[in-house]
């Protein structure tokens, strides 16, 4: 077993020949997506895998501390060095009509060992069943079912141990109740089975201690085991830091046959190339997995010929169909409820699904002590993620389109009118809570200018490289994940949901991975008996 290095140390030691050296896969990305594949690609086929990491080593505190989440997400001048600095271009907002200042938006993006989720808030929400199913159907792929993805989805939930927060919590008993009179909700115990509706327990992937909350990332459970390891039986994983993917590279004698990546060390200042005889995945998230894809020839001919990028496969749908779940968030004072808090925010903790109770919901409300949001979970706000230059270091355009249609506004107007503001009234009326940032007696009018100047992205991009059938022209991968019209070429990542799914994504992105995995394992092991899947 190889232990875990950075470029930089390969630099000084010398130890150049991984540069040279064949991987049976190299996977771009060391996020929640890459880095499950690199452990199970590694264990399952006995593999040797490299994992490639733009950012550095996750060896500040704060990253394994879910207290230290604030800081990690949402304080650039001090942590800048674990994000990628992405911000939207400057949205329009044109459902608000004339007259609204454009403005960027901040979208933070791990650029860590970990991704996003040595970052994030570690929520693990499963989505609806709908949000598989619905790609089953897309491709007519029964392996896509959510029914079908039990065995994984568990596996999931087993490895991370989840932390969850249910009624024992402090004031949980009243948040519950007043849920089910004022808005009709039950209690949901197990929101993780496809069916979110009603006012359900919190889970993370974290681990409670007596100092606090202890994030577990992707990479904690799926490499660092292997790094640790001394049975080579069970494969290998290397992992190179600070490396910026270029391109992809192409076999001389069949120019969509991808063969290795060229990446460019950003502490070195030197580029290195790393070669997979098997297959190069790409996980790299729904800003960069495209990015990479037009750098390298693959993407919408008419961008790549305005940038002098030679066209090696046309595929109209790269950087298209970008999809988020943009929301407004509210604060406020508990009243009466004991403030101790349990890993990141203060309990009370719940996540509310509806109002439907069949089918997908069409709002998300967070709760977690001071904290209220209210999301729309379907939004017709579509936008694109487009190359600047051909610079592999400048960052992607990327026009998430906010806000385009009234019916966007709307539906969060709406949603503060039929949920939140029913829900935090009945609360402030038992004193559970005290009324703060946000009046419970506003206006429409004042509705709308509220969602307007606070709107902001929940963290939840997906659709760049979208999943479909050959039939579909902005199609991108296959059921495999198959890059269309290349062969070695996967994407793995939320940016292959071709809707966002209903809720938080770092569960549904895992859960894709896996099923990446299972998919991968059975192409080089045919006929071989599946003693773990």
């Amino acid at each position: 077993m190889k232990v875990s290095q950075s470029l930089w140390t390969l630099v000084l030691t010398g130890l150049l020949v991984l540069t040279a050296a064949d991987y049976d896969f190299v996977i771009v990305g060391a996020g929640s997506a890459g880095s499950l594949l690199a452990g199970r690609l590694a264990r399952q086929l006995r593999a040797n895998v490299l994992l490639v990491e733009a950012g550095g080593d996750k060896t500040d505190p704060n990253i394994s501390s879910m207290y230290g989440y604030y800081n990690v997400a949402f304080n650039p001048f001090n942590y800048g060095f674990l994000q990628w600095g992405f911000e939207t271009t400057p949205q329009e907002l044109a459902g608000a009509g004339h007259g609204v200042q454009p403005k960027s938006i901040g979208l933070p993006m791990g650029k860590v060992l970990g991704g996003s989720h040595s970052i994030n808030a570690c929520a693990f929400v499963q989505g609806h069943a709908s949000d598989f199913d619905r790609i089953a159907e897309e491709t007519d792929d029964a392996s896509w079912e959510f029914n079908n993805l039990k065995s994984l989805r568990r596996q999931l939930e087993d490895v991370f141990d989840l932390y969850k927060t249910g009624l024992e919590q402090v004031g949980a008993e009243q948040f519950v109740k007043t849920a089910e009179e004022v808005l009709g909700l039950p209690y949901n115990d197990y929101p993780l089975n496809g069916d979110q509706y009603g006012i359900g327990a919190s889970y993370w992937t974290a681990e409670q201690t007596d100092a606090g909350g202890v994030r577990m990332t992707s990479f904690d459970v799926f490499v660092e085991p292997m790094l640790q390891s001394k049975f080579d039986f069970q494969g290998n994983v290397d992992v190179v830091t600070y490396s910026v993917v270029e391109k992809l590279l192409f076999d001389p004698e069949d120019p969509t046959k991808v063969i290795g990546v060229s990446t460019f060390n950003t502490r070195s200042n030197l580029p290195f190339e790393f070669y997979a005889s098997k297959e190069v995945i790409i996980s790299a998230g729904t800003y960069n997995s495209p990015k990479i894809l037009m750098l390298s020839g693959i993407g919408p001919q008419a961008q790549l010929d305005s940038l002098g990028i030679e066209t090696r496969v046309p595929l109209e749908g790269v950087g298209k169909n970008l999809r988020d779940h943009y929301a407004v968030a509210t604060f406020w004072d508990l009243a009466e409820l004991d403030p101790a808090s349990p890993l990141l925010f203060q309990q009370p903790s719940f996540n509310i699904f509806g109002p439907e109770s069949e089918g997908p919901p069409s709002y998300q409300m967070e709760l977690s002590g001071t904290f209220g949001s209210i999301t729309p979970l379907k939004q017709d706000s579509v936008g694109t993620v487009e190359l600047q230059s051909t610079n592999p270091l400048d960052p992607p355009l990327i026009n998430p389109n906010v806000l385009s249609t009234e019916a966007d506004i709307q539906r969060i107007v709406d949603g503060l009118k039929t949920m939140l503001i029913p829900y935090f009234s009945s609360l402030v009326k038992q004193d559970l809570i005290a009324e703060s940032s946000f009046s419970l007696s506003q206006t429409d009018e004042e509705l709308w200018k509220f969602v307007v100047n606070n709107i902001g992205t929940n963290h939840h991009p997906t659709g760049t490289c979208k999943i479909g059938s050959s039939e579909d022209p902005y199609a991108v991968v296959d059921k495999d994940f198959k890059v269309f019209g290349t062969s070695n070429l996967r994407v793995v990542d939320g940016s292959i949901f071709p809707l966002t799914p209903s809720g938080n994504t770092n569960a549904p992105i895992m859960t894709a991975a896996m099923l990446a995995s299972r998919k991968i394992k059975r192409e080089y092991r045919r006929g071989d008996k599946d003693e773990e899947d």
